[in-house]
């Protein structure tokens, strides 16, 4: 193998781990009817069967990890953000564009991470 190649596996390896290990550190999301705020709890979407969803994350390839699809079963209404959660720990807000359901339904994610080829 050559000097290119050998780094180039590396850099996949290590894209590799970095978007396995952002996986590691939560599963769970919440959707919200506007902004969820700073604690991630405003807004929640509520009724019609909702409950937050968990994902199975895979294993990443090329840098980018995804996740088992999501299905909120929810009331009508427009959702706009998403949260990513670990336990009780908001990780992330989730700025999304809005899918707007009526009458009641669903709303089916599928989440990925994708660790930036430049951040190494």
């Amino acid at each position: 193998m050559s000097r290119k190649e050998i780094h180039h596996v590396q850099h996949n390896r290590r894209q590799n781990a970095q978007a396995n290990n952002w996986a590691s550190l939560g599963a769970s999301y919440s959707l919200h009817t506007a902004d969820p705020g700073v604690d991630g709890t405003a807004n929640e979407a509520s009724g019609g069967g909702y409950a937050r969803q968990t994902t199975t994350w895979g294993a990443a390839a090329g840098g980018v990890v995804t996740g088992s699809q999501l299905v909120f079963t929810v009331n009508a209404g427009t959702y706009t953000h998403m949260c990513r959660w670990n336990g009780t720990t908001l990780l992330n807000i989730l700025d999304t564009p809005d899918a707007t359901v009526s009458p009641a339904g669903e709303v089916k994610v599928t989440p990925s991470y994708t660790y930036p080829a430049s951040a190494d």
